[in-house]
């Protein structure tokens, strides 16, 4: 994948809608041109802000389609919560652990076979069977300080090396043969439901919105037959955009970053995104944002190129078919692939 590296310093992106990893701008319009119905409405779940902007839909028909996506969402995270008990993840983390198989719907099936293949396709960067990994660094709390863990630890769960690769289905039952593997889809459960968030609004009939889950994002349609302007947050001051793309119908756009969650321990940043073949926190670039028509794809493209770092980004995200890809370095550099670079809007300080 060919790339080339330019530096950018854009000026302060006002009128962001999202505080977050990805900003929607401001629609831009005038009283005399805005769509006659604009929905937007916003709500928690999945320990984020989860905003729905709709336009060119009746607004009794755009309420009920959030108030839908809001109840699956609150039903999607219950079921795909990994460490709390009663969702589908957890009972099977729970099966895993005690060595038997257990039943699991097909839509759970396809979704954890769609993630070995992505997984497989990063050389397992990417892999949501890192539970105890995760849990290990204290990331399964609210409350993240440190201190890491020890090496003797860390070296204990690299010797194991459980793996997504270690599950397989007889017909619809859930086997694994590492009973080390706690499956934990933090890292691309997010695409999944903003599949879902635009599905639920296709068969609502609404053909252009925005789904907005803690910054990551999908777009439906346009904004006014044009296409809608994201801004990509600054890691190096999350309070300004580093720069602003065009997003066509139907991109999903997700960024992972260092910056974004962390604890600091001994004058150390330690990131919640953690390489699984070091059992270490990633810490190569401050940020990588990715536009793909898959939004499962993107989710896991971000996270495995955020991991893979200078070296192996631009090999790991061709064997994705990502090509749209926006680094931002710890030292402030920036890697632009062309295909992104064509979505970029220079803008004037």
């Amino acid at each position: 994948m060919l790339f080339f590296q330019k530096t950018l310093n854009f000026g302060h992106l006002k009128h962001a809608l999202f505080y977050s990893g990805l900003w929607v701008l401001s629609l831009g319009l005038t009283a005399c041109d805005a769509p006659q119905n604009t929905t937007q409405q916003s709500f928690y779940v999945f320990g984020t802000e989860v905003q729905l902007l709709i336009v060119g839909a009746e607004p009794h028909q755009a309420e009920q389609a959030i108030q839908a996506i809001e109840q699956r969402f609150q039903a999607f995270h219950h079921e795909w919560h990994a460490w709390e008990k009663g969702g589908i993840v957890s009972k099977i983390n729970q099966a895993i652990a005690n060595h038997q198989a257990i039943e699991v719907p097909d839509s759970v099936k396809t979704f954890i076979q769609t993630s070995q293949k992505l997984s497989a396709q990063t050389d397992y960067l990417f892999d949501p069977a890192i539970g105890q990994l995760i849990n290990m660094w204290g990331f399964h709390s609210e409350d993240w300080h440190g201190p890491p863990p020890p090496e003797a630890q860390r070296q204990a769960w690299l010797s194991k090396r459980p793996s997504i690769k270690d599950i397989y289905f007889k017909e619809s039952q859930l086997v694994s043969r590492n009973p080390n593997v706690q499956l934990d889809f933090g890292g691309n459960a997010k695409g999944l439901a903003l599949d879902i968030a635009a599905q639920t609004l296709a068969d609502a009939g609404i053909k252009n919105a925005l789904i907005n889950i803690g910054g990551d994002i999908k777009a439906l349609g346009f904004k006014k037959h044009q296409a809608w302007s994201i801004g990509i947050q600054n890691p190096n001051n999350p309070k300004q955009a580093i720069a602003k793309l065009q997003a066509q119908a139907g991109d999903s756009i997700f960024t992972s970053g260092t910056y974004q969650r962390y604890f600091d321990w001994q004058g150390q940043r330690f990131s919640h995104i953690i390489n699984p073949n070091t059992a270490w926190p990633a810490d190569s670039f401050a940020s990588v944002t990715v536009i793909h028509e898959d939004a499962i794809t993107a989710d896991t493209a971000a996270t495995a190129l955020l991991i893979a770092g200078e070296q192996d980004w631009a090999r790991i995200a061709d064997q994705l078919g990502v090509d749209a890809v926006f680094i931002v370095h710890r030292d402030g550099r920036i890697d632009i692939t062309p295909a992104m670079q064509s979505r970029l809007i220079d803008l004037k300080n």
